[in-house]
């Protein structure tokens, strides 16, 4: 694990090495992600996902670099409810996670950039749980982030048998991309590269435009959308 930051507060500065990239040839195509995921999942979305914003072009620049499918841009607040049908996780949503998050005047909490990270999981490995490496965009936690999560926590998982006390703290990230573990070019030089062409990515708060519960299960190809609402 490794984050780079900077004492301007940009938390990235663009290395020599990387400035100084050797030119590819073609860049040919890396295999899908394997990776099959579960459920469904609370995502929030941020200023810049939209198509043309400084997020979405970073996503897309690293995919077309790399030879990567470009993932849907994305911050997660709750991932793989497996509980619940996707009719009964439409209805919370729609219910009790509209309500109260339209309710409470600011949505949800801007979220503060703090690094960039490049990792790998493995399954079964130091309690890793899926096979992938990935890049991000880490942001920070707060006192009035947990609260939003205990009460997404509440919604979706109390009286249920996944009742169980909620991870903490929260480790937000906003992803830039996934790959297969083998032989993958996704690393933090390559990521820091793509960032740094977009230094408001991590040089400014990100505000939370909405919410969307999002199928999750299955291949990254097989994601859809079920329902939003924006702030």
């Amino acid at each position: 694990t490794i984050t780079t930051s900077t004492n301007d507060n940009s938390m990235i500065q663009k290395s020599e090495s990387a400035a100084a990239c050797i030119e590819r040839g073609p860049i040919i195509p890396r295999d899908p992600l394997r990776f099959e995921f579960s459920g469904v999942s609370i995502w929030l979305d941020i200023e810049g996902s939209e198509k043309g914003g400084d997020y979405h072009r970073a996503i897309n620049d690293c995919a077309s670099k790399l030879g990567l499918m470009p993932i849907q841009g994305h911050v997660t607040a709750i991932y793989g409810i497996t509980h619940l049908t996707e009719d009964e996780a439409r209805l919370k949503f729609c219910g009790d996670v509209r309500t109260h998050f339209l309710g409470r005047g600011g949505g949800w909490p801007h979220l503060q950039p703090i690094g960039v990270l490049s990792d790998i999981e493995l399954d079964g490995v130091n309690g890793g749980r899926m096979d992938m490496r990935w890049s991000e965009i880490t942001l920070s936690s707060s006192d009035e982030h947990e609260a939003c999560l205990d009460v997404l926590h509440k919604i979706f998982h109390k009286g249920s048998t996944s009742d169980q006390e909620r991870r903490r703290p929260w480790r937000p990230h906003a992803s830039i991309a996934y790959d297969n573990p083998e032989d993958s070019p996704l690393d933090l030089l390559e990521t820091v590269e793509i960032i740094s062409r977009y230094p408001s990515l991590t040089k400014n708060a990100k505000r939370v435009t909405g919410m969307s519960l999002w199928s999750t299960e299955g291949r990254m190809s097989e994601w859809r959308r079920i329902e939003s609402f924006e702030f």
